[in-house]
């Protein structure tokens, strides 16, 4: 976990100062027709953080197994309006909402790691492996909004 949670902070740091450097014209411009834009990845990955601190506190603290409920990713962007938002605000409350979490992972117990989660298209995971899918989840979407990889 002690892993996880460096990784998360250097990618809070990297993503902060590459925005710093961004106009806004830049982090709002859409790839193509139909795709997000580096701000709309930015509020995607605020929904992410949110849905995913509710499945680590109900992961601690209800029955196995829990079950891991998806969310339309396209309507909450859509619902947020996260393209005509101030990058300044999007980035405070994504660090401040990881910062959160990873304080929070900090504190899970090595026994907790495997508690079992049952997504909502049947497969049973761990709650080790949730964390761990949360950190390659954002890690590939901020390498997208680095522009490293195609959005």
């Amino acid at each position: 976990m002690e892993a996880v949670c460096e990784r998360l902070r250097e990618l809070l740091e990297v993503t902060s100062h590459h925005l710093s450097t961004c106009s806004e014209q830049e982090l709002a411009e859409a790839p193509s027709p139909g795709r997000w834009s580096r701000k709309e990845i930015l509020g995607h990955l605020i929904d992410s953080a949110a849905n995913n601190h509710r499945r680590f506190v109900l992961a601690l603290s209800t029955p196995e197994p829990l079950l891991v409920q998806s969310y339309d990713q396209d309507a909450w962007v859509r619902a947020a309006d996260y393209q005509n938002t101030p990058t300044e605000e999007l980035l405070s409350l994504w660090t401040s909402y990881n910062r959160l979490l990873i304080r929070l992972l900090e504190r899970v117990p090595a026994t907790a790691h495997d508690f079992r989660c049952q997504l909502d298209d049947g497969y049973t995971v761990t709650l080790g492996w949730l964390i761990e899918d949360y950190a390659v989840h954002l890690e590939h979407h901020v390498q997208q909004i680095l522009d490293l990889t195609p959005r």
